[in-house]
């Protein structure tokens, strides 16, 4: 051994990483939840069954795409790959565009009750997400700025 820690994260990274990690997970869980609920099950939770009024087929489709996309970011980030940033911080900018996609069909159709606070839910998954990776980012020394050689 020669005593080089250097390529060794320091336990504030490590700890922030695995929360991302764990974070990950829970959103792609949320978003798996949300495309078998839009097909039309219903998810008994003690006196609470989750379920929407209608099915609604595409939304099955994204939701379903958007969690696979968040189960391979958290793949990548448990296994360290060379590419984890980039997958992650991609499933979570597609998970963005696709919740605001929803929430604004679902406003625009008039949709209240879980329709509307899955997707705030899911905000609220993707918001704490973003701040683990830009947090992530900063600690280990990699570029913040926008627009400047980062590579998405």
């Amino acid at each position: 051994m020669n005593g080089d820690t250097s390529q060794r994260p320091s336990p504030r990274r490590a700890h922030t990483a695995f929360g991302l990690t764990l974070l990950t997970v829970a959103n792609a869980a949320l978003f798996f939840v949300a495309a078998v609920l839009h097909l039309g099950v219903r998810i008994p939770l003690g006196p609470v069954t989750l379920r929407v009024p209608e099915p609604i087929p595409p939304a099955t489709v994204v939701e379903a795409v958007i969690g696979a996309g968040f189960a391979a970011a958290a793949v990548a980030l448990f296994v360290h790959g060379r590419r984890e940033r980039q997958l992650t911080r991609a499933a979570y900018v597609i998970g963005l565009i696709g919740t605001l996609f929803g929430l604004t069909v679902a406003l625009l159709r008039g949709l209240r009750g879980l329709d509307i606070w899955i997707h705030f839910v899911m905000l609220a998954g993707l918001a704490g997400g973003f701040v683990l990776l830009f947090r992530v980012s900063r600690s280990s020394g990699e570029r913040v700025t926008p627009g400047r050689g980062r590579a998405w």
